[in-house]
């Protein structure tokens, strides 16, 4: 995984050795689970608030998440099984959005 800060925030560059866990990190709910990406130079880990009201939105968002994981999925097994040469313009390709607030 490389990790690089810019304007728009962090970008993460997938490698192939990153691994993806979820790790529990106790029974009480002040204590819950993360999802944990780990690269060979980096971890990104995304933690949930501790207060249970706030878990619902949470799931919402983990589901929106998921989506979006399998869209871009979509596309990239897409783009190997028939590649297209580029014109190295970089504005043609299609852009998926999935709100944040949309639940």
């Amino acid at each position: 995984m490389g990790l690089r800060v810019d304007g728009f925030g962090v970008t993460w560059t997938v490698e192939s050795r990153d691994s993806v866990t979820v790790e529990e990190t106790g029974a009480h709910p002040t204590s819950p689970p993360m999802l944990v990406v780990t690269g060979t130079t980096s971890v990104v880990s995304l933690v949930l608030p501790g207060d249970l009201a706030e878990w619902p939105a949470c799931v919402a968002f983990l589901l929106r998440l998921r989506d979006g994981v399998d869209d871009l999925a979509g596309l990239l097994a897409a783009r190997v099984a028939a590649p297209v040469e580029s014109d190295g313009g970089g504005d043609g390709g299609q852009v998926v959005s999935r709100s944040c607030d949309a639940g």
